[in-house]
This record gives structure tokens, sequence and C-alpha cells, in this order.
């Protein structure tokens, strides 16, 4: 069973403003170079257990349906677009995923020139018609290429929960039971409605109402729509990162970061 976040990605249409946002709210993102299609680049926000959270836009003069990577959700502003897990043998896990009676699209090789003119190298594969799965990624440079280390944080840890919208929240936990082997979900209190995790997981599921997440699904399909980070406790987090209004998730607590771009999509919870 996969239960650690590798990255996420999270897209719109101008790097710049999301760079910009990450930093207004005390993030420090690392300009991580162009993507090999050409069409796309990205910086980085490391986190200290590993993770790391990937702005992703159109390179400057490609229109964003034309991106390589998530064209709709870079073209809709959506932010959350994609989630990672790493693998030690991409071409296994496809074979894992086609044995679970999915469609995969790889393993693809891929490349990011970084602006110190050093080559970054991976390999990553697809599953599913939609984004609700995660991808896979398996490094054929070293990984510390890909992934700066993280400056020290008395509170910031990494990436804890990726949301996923769903229209059948039952059809969505059978997925992930029979690809990942996850457990059953389990509703708690949480951002959205219909809302519930999935123990021992980074998954955490959602089903819209009318308004704007199932405005979401309209326009961009099935997928995440929110990046949980875990931090040690709320209160100190506060001090380095600017945090909107408290929210109950279960017994703890959590907060969206304090910007137009992050709210709703971008938040920071407290480590259980």
């Amino acid at each position: 069973m996969d239960r650690t976040i590798d990255h996420v990605a999270f897209g719109g249409t101008e790097l710049y403003e999301l760079r910009a946002a990450a930093s207004e709210v005390g993030l420090t993102p690392t300009y991580g170079g162009e993507h090999g299609t050409g069409t796309t680049h990205m910086a980085v926000v490391p986190f200290p257990d590993g993770s790391y959270l990937e702005l992703i836009a159109p390179t400057l003069g490609t229109d964003a349906t034309d991106a390589g990577f998530w064209p709709d959700y870079l073209a809709a502003d959506a932010g959350p677009a994609a989630w990672c897990l790493e693998t030690d043998d991409a071409a296994a896990s496809a074979k894992t995923a086609i044995d679970a009676g999915l469609p995969v699209d790889g393993p693809h090789e891929a490349s990011r020139a970084r602006p110190d003119g050093r080559l970054v190298e991976w390999d990553m594969c697809f599953e599913g018609s939609d984004q609700r799965l995660p991808f896979f990624i398996h490094d054929r440079t070293p990984r510390s290429y890909r992934v700066p280390e993280a400056a020290p944080n008395a509170s910031l840890r990494g990436l804890q929960t990726v949301v996923v919208a769903t229209r059948d929240r039952e059809a969505t936990a059978a997925l992930f039971a029979r690809r990942h082997r996850y457990p059953s979900p389990v509703d708690i209190n949480g951002p959205f409605p219909e809302f519930a995790t999935l123990p021992g997981t980074p998954l955490a599921l959602c089903e819209p109402g009318d308004g704007a997440l199932d405005a979401r699904i309209d326009e961009v399909g099935e997928g995440p729509c929110a990046f949980l980070v875990g931090v040690t406790d709320l209160d100190r987090a506060r001090t380095a990162l600017s945090l909107g209004p408290e929210i109950r998730y279960s017994d703890r607590r959590m907060a969206w970061f304090d910007h137009d771009l992050f709210d709703g999509r971008l938040g920071a919870v407290e480590l259980s």
C-alpha cells in the first residue's frame, strides 16, 4: 500500500503569480526550470519531510491549452491538478495498474533543465481516465537534483493529505481499494461537504453539492481539489505562515493559506 506523497502539482496560467502568492503566505518557492516539452515550467516549495509542492504554468508564449502537463487545469487556473507517489520501478507500477483493469499512459521519460544548467531526469506513469489516481515517478538522476533541501521550520512538516473531489465517493473509494488496497472512507468534520478520510493513507474524499466544487468538476473533472500540509501546532505555524480562520478537521485544527489563489485549495492541518 502506498501511503506517502512524493509531491503535488498546483497549476495556473502564470508562474510568477503562483510564486508571488506562495511567498506572500510564508512559503519559499525556488524556480526549478523548464520541462523537456518546452511548454511548461515550474517552481518547487520543498518541505522538511522531503515532499514538495510543485507550482506549474505554461512557458512564455505557450497557450495553456497546449501545455504538456494538465492543460485543462492550467487553463482554468484550477490550482490542484495532480498528485504523485514515488516508485522504485515505473514499469512494475504500470503492470500493477493494468492488472487492476486500469488504463495506463506510460512509463514516459521526462526531464527538466534547472536554471543552473543541471538536467533532471525521471520516468513517470499516469493511471486511470481522470486525475483521481496519483501518477508515479521514478528518478533517473538523484532525487536531490529534483528536490532542493528545505529550510528548517519549527512547525511545518510536509504534505499530509490530498482531497479528491468526486461525484461518487463510493465508486472512488472502490477504485482506490482495487488499485492501492486503501481502506474504506470514514466520515469526519472537515472543510468540504460529504468529507471522509481513508485511515492510514494520504487521501480524503468529498462529494460536491451545488456550488464551487460542482462547477469545478464540470470544468476540469474529478480529481484533487485541495492539498493539506501538516504542521505540529497551528498557533506556532501562524508565526511564520499567513493562515486564515481556524476550521475543525475531526478533532484537530486546520486553516487555509490566506491568499485568494490558495483559499479552499491549499491548507495547513495539525498532525494527529
